[in-house]
């Protein structure tokens, strides 16, 4: 009698989102500039037919699998609101095992409003991706791969806030956030987190000497469990600086957690001390180093733009949930610097035009989860430590981009909260794990509207409670061209893709693809 009652409680979570992620584009709609907004609304669609020698990633199996993908971009832009919503319809058709064909969802939108001028903001997100459920399982790159590993995320969440300033002296912002994260994969629990935010900020009244006060409590509930984790921190913050363009920073405070640890008490005082610098107006350095209740802790941060090219770098630890994590969504951070390297060469592009360009850059199945480390589910709290560093080219001819990445996670609650998830057994691999890897994508255009894209990824999964080590390679190859002379918006790709896994303790597996992709945006 359990079953048709969470599907029910699910459906209802999962419309109460929609409405909650509706609400900015209400607001916007009714805004008082609303009249005076520019609205961009560009319909797509894509047709991709692949052909895998390896269907499900280890047992074995070829098909010809055809995608036919309508979609939509919807832009709003007013004096008082943003608007962005990307929209794909995923229909997967299979030539030899028609009873897989399904359809898949994918949804990316995010949207701020202004209610009341310099005072009442609302912010909203909704995404809906797909990505590979476990470390443990096939490695799947796309939706193509029929591997039992792979499932649906949604993740909406809408934050209104309030921000005030009091002339020069300080600056105020209040903040609640309601955010609910579900999945099509019963075993993994729903989550609801409501969030609340203070802080309190100097103003320029005191020149070189910056305070401010800040406040946060943050309360995640687990469906099907009266399991709820509390994290809530209040922290002083202090930074002089000595030039105009370096300083001293520190920070202090006490954070009170509340959840079944496994790893001692999750609450102490808590410190850190470290500098910003930045020598220039293209580079920007902060750095710090301190004391949380789980020991020592790093937090390291830089950037450096020139005109063809961005440099960054990012270390930090958190304490985190998979309901956490999941509301940074799958934008790929090679997405993210080559949209900043085009809008940069060509500032007045509009935005659907640089994403345009660099899905033609990237190719057809372009998936940052592969390229980055894997958020798997999970239901329990971790400490996560992760290190990232990229640098991406843009040349006349040649875009290069080149990543490199590091993360670990250590798990501060019970097994027993994942065992019906993936199992006791691999609940105790998850214990502490760490994916190390590198990805670099090279773009050569041939000429004004053909380019030639070649792509490698490399990725160890390690689990630190045995001896198991997963490596995982990528290879991609392939040739884009745009068709002016038939469509102002069409272009097509060919490619091949070679994705394989070695272990030394689970499944080995190998795949050859080769994949033909038209897309035409109306």
């Amino acid at each position: 009698m359990r079953a048709p009652e969470n599907k029910c409680r699910h459906d209802i979570l999962f419309s109460s989102a929609c409405v909650v992620a509706g609400i900015i584009l209400l607001l916007s709609s009714y805004s008082p500039c609303s009249k005076a907004a520019e609205w961009r609304v560009l319909p797509r669609l894509s047709v991709i037919e692949t052909y895998t020698d390896n269907l499900r990633l280890g047992s074995g199996g070829s098909d010809f699998v055809s995608q036919i993908n309508p979609g939509i971009l919807l832009n709003g832009t007013g004096r008082r609101f943003k608007l962005t919503a990307d929209y794909t319809m995923n229909n997967l058709i299979y030539a030899q095992n028609s009873d897989l064909t399904r359809i898949r969802q994918q949804l990316s939108a995010q949207g701020t409003a202004e209610l009341m001028e310099d005072f009442f903001f609302v912010d909203g997100t909704a995404i809906i991706a797909q990505q590979n459920i476990s470390l443990l399982g096939p490695q799947a790159l796309d939706n193509v791969n029929v591997t039992g590993n792979r499932g649906d995320v949604r993740t909406f969440n809408v934050s209104p806030y309030i921000r005030h300033r009091f002339k020069d002296f300080a600056s105020t912002e209040l903040r609640y956030a309601h955010n609910i994260v579900t999945s099509n994969l019963n075993l993994l629990q729903n989550s609801q987190a409501d969030n609340f935010y203070a802080r309190v900020n100097s103003g320029t009244d005191f020149g070189k000497l910056h305070w401010g006060v800040n406040y946060s409590h943050s309360m995640i509930h687990f469906d099907r469990t009266d399991r709820t984790v509390e994290l809530e921190r209040s922290i002083g913050t202090l930074r002089y600086m000595f030039t105009p363009r370096f300083g001293l920073t520190g920070m202090g405070g006490y954070e009170r957690n509340s959840f079944l640890s496994i790893r001692g008490n999750p609450s102490s005082p808590t410190w850190t001390a470290g500098f910003v610098w930045t020598p220039n107006e293209r580079t920007n350095i902060v750095a710090n180093a301190g004391q949380r209740f789980y020991g020592a802790t790093y937090f390291a941060q830089a950037t450096h733009r020139t005109r063809l090219t961005i440099w960054d770098f990012n270390y930090i630890e958190e304490m985190t949930t998979f309901n956490q994590q999941s509301l940074l969504g799958s934008m790929s951070g090679v997405t993210d610097s080559l949209n900043q390297l085009i809008g940069a060469q060509f500032p007045n592009l509009p935005l659907e035009t640089i994403q345009q360009n660099t899905g033609v850059l990237l190719g057809p199945n372009f998936s940052g989860s592969f390229f980055s480390p894997t958020n798997f589910f999970t239901n329990r709290l971790f400490l996560q430590k992760r290190l990232q560093a990229s640098v991406a080219f843009n040349g006349v001819r040649n875009t290069v981009i080149l990543r490199g990445f590091n993360m670990t996670r250590k798990a501060f609650s019970a097994e027993g909260d994942d065992a019906g998830l993936v199992g006791a057994a691999n609940a105790a691999l998850l214990n502490n794990t760490v994916q190390t890897g590198g990805n670099a994508l090279w773009s050569y255009r041939v000429s004004q509207f053909t380019s030639a894209n070649l792509s490698f990824a490399y990725s160890r999964f390690s689990f630190l409670n045995t001896e198991r080590k997963d490596d995982l390679r990528l290879v991609k190859v392939g040739l884009t061209r745009k068709f002016p002379e038939i469509l102002p918006n069409l272009n097509g790709t060919i490619e091949y893709r070679r994705n394989e896994r070695d272990s030394n303790q689970g499944d080995d597996y190998r795949e050859n693809a080769a994949i033909a992709y038209v897309n035409m945006t109306f």
